[in-house]
């Protein structure tokens, strides 16, 4: 048994306890992370490791130290980070610590949150991808919670549907954090004509014991670590900068899954895996140096 984030006791996998659960297009697996940083003149791995977790925050700042002690070491620059170099990642390693961390220590990155291309007026007509059904139930919803406008000092929200009903303030914290919760009012939903496309439980305005449509929204002061990397990435410079991160990483990923044949770790342990993770970054890397020959 291990701790998790929560203050529960979590399962551990029996034959590898640094393992952890992983969401793919295939389903869900038991394995491992592996995490790589490009240089994008070259496409050069700069930095390669294993984590056995299935969300990536957390792997952020131990690959930007490792960045930056290997760059000290070499030596190229003392502090590679504080030179200004520029940082894209994808909303996999976006959060609210790592936008402190990033906004405390001057780093050059550009890393959105999930909800950046919504705020871009050039994807405004784009078709919205539909999620699968949440445990069976209901279609995805057609109106998410981040466009539904709020009036009055966020005190009213109001739902589509019905000349915009209005949903209830429940509460203001949630998890630490400052956040509205709206709720709208049963008799409204369950009589609204949009509300397969706007609930994701739509069943569940239809009995007493259940609930109307429901957002959450936090609430911030424009001067977090979110807020600031928000301005970064809706900046016209930021959406110019990180238009190039697909074309930088992703034939990467590309080489060593397609080409060299890794389409999944056949060890156990992190110490193992990272071993071969590595290794298959480093051909890579000879294979780079091999057809273009000395990297300057």
């Amino acid at each position: 048994m291990g701790q998790g984030k929560k203050p529960a006791e979590i399962k551990s996998n029996i034959t590898d306890n640094e393992s952890a659960k992983m969401t793919t297009s295939k389903g869900t697996i038991q394995g491992y992370n592996g995490v790589a940083a490009v240089d994008k003149k070259h496409q050069v791995i700069v930095d390669a490791q294993a984590f056995g977790a299935g969300q990536e925050q957390h792997t952020l700042k131990p690959v930007l130290d490792s960045i930056r002690e290997r760059y000290r070491r070499t030596p190229i620059s003392d502090d590679i980070l504080a030179a200004g170099v520029i940082i894209t990642a994808d909303t996999g390693f976006s959060s609210e610590e790592n936008n402190d961390y990033i906004k405390e220590e001057g780093v050059n990155a550009y890393i959105p949150d999930n909800q950046f291309r919504s705020r871009d007026k050039a994807f405004k007509d784009q078709k919205v991808r539909k999620a699968p059904p949440k445990g069976g139930q209901g279609a995805a919803q057609g109106y998410p919670g981040q466009r539904i406008p709020v009036r009055h000092q966020a005190q009213k929200l109001y739902l589509p549907g019905r000349q915009g009903h209005v949903a209830k303030l429940r509460r203001k914290y949630i998890q630490g954090q400052k956040k509205l919760h709206f709720e709208g009012n049963l008799s409204d939903c369950r009589s609204c004509p949009i509300k397969q496309r706007c609930m994701r439980n739509p069943e569940s305005a239809d009995s007493r014991e259940g609930h109307g449509r429901q957002v959450s929204i936090t609430v911030t002061n424009g001067r977090t670590g979110t807020d600031w990397m928000k301005r970064r990435v809706d900046s016209r410079q930021g959406k110019v900068i990180y238009g190039h991160r697909m074309s930088v990483v992703e034939p990467v990923f590309g080489n060593i899954g397609t080409n060299k044949g890794l389409n999944r770790f056949s060890l156990r342990g992190r110490d193992k895996v990272q071993g071969q993770w590595q290794m298959f970054c480093l051909v890579h890397n000879i294979e780079k140096l091999m057809n273009y020959g000395a990297i300057h």
